[in-house]
């Protein structure tokens, strides 16, 4: 017969085997576990993304009908001091500055993350200070912007997530040297834009790339661009 405190240890041995094995299940489980938490966190920020948009849209909508039918300007609609969104014309019809930024942009922004810049933005103004929003107007209707004048508003681009820089308080994408023309894909490798018939879009990026080449995507009609050298649209199709 075995002694009694023999005994004793193999049964502590068996037991620290067992919680090495519950340890090891757990670790294994969270594994697996945690990039779906991720992904569903990413998935829920996706949608308060979109949602922001949706309502830049609708506000810019309500100021149409305030304004003769015409959208806000590329210039004035963000804010006329940098760094304050209550200066904007469009904050009005918002009345919230969370609308104005993705939750998943503000994490990068806040880590100092540096994002990828495919479409560089050179020039522009009001770049001088950090930036507090996510997405950007398309400064392709400048001088179009009576919505009724438009000719395909399903097909031009209102506000998309420009793929911005920390910095870039200019409020504006567009094909041209002065505003960024990438989307962020930030979303499961996706981005958000908002048409100006108002729908909202998710696209991947070779969606995005053909339908950046369209001249309608940036301009709401055939109308020649005032002060803006043609250069800049000569490769729309």
């Amino acid at each position: 017969m075995c002694p009694p405190h023999t005994s004793q240890r193999s049964h502590q041995a068996l037991t620290l085997i067992e919680l090495l094995v519950v340890v090891a299940v757990i670790a294994i489980l969270a594994g697996f576990l945690l990039p779906a938490l991720s992904a569903a966190k990413e998935s829920a920020r996706g949608i308060a993304c979109l949602n922001n948009l949706r309502q830049l849209g609708q506000g810019s909508w309500l100021y149409a009908d305030d304004h003769e039918e015409h959208f806000p300007s590329f210039r004035g609609w963000l804010a006329s001091r940098p760094g304050d969104l209550k200066t904007g014309t469009l904050y009005p019809y918002l009345e919230s500055e969370a609308v104005y930024a993705c939750p998943t942009d503000q994490i990068e922004l806040a880590s100092k993350r540096k994002t990828s810049r495919i479409g560089r933005a050179t020039g522009g103004r009001n770049r001088t200070h950090d930036r507090n929003y996510s997405f950007g107007m398309n400064c392709g209707i400048c001088h179009s912007t009576k919505v009724s004048g438009f000719f395909e508003p399903v097909s031009t681009m209102l506000f998309m997530e420009g793929n911005l820089g920390p910095r870039d308080y200019s409020g504006q994408v567009g094909p041209t040297e002065f505003a960024t023309r990438s989307l962020a894909f930030r979303h499961n490798k996706e981005g958000h834009l908002v048409f100006a018939d108002m729908h909202v879009d998710r696209w991947h990026r070779a969606q995005f790339d053909e339908k950046a080449k369209t001249k309608r995507f940036w301009l709401p009609t055939d109308a020649a661009i005032e002060g803006i050298p043609a250069r800049f649209f000569r490769n729309l199709e």
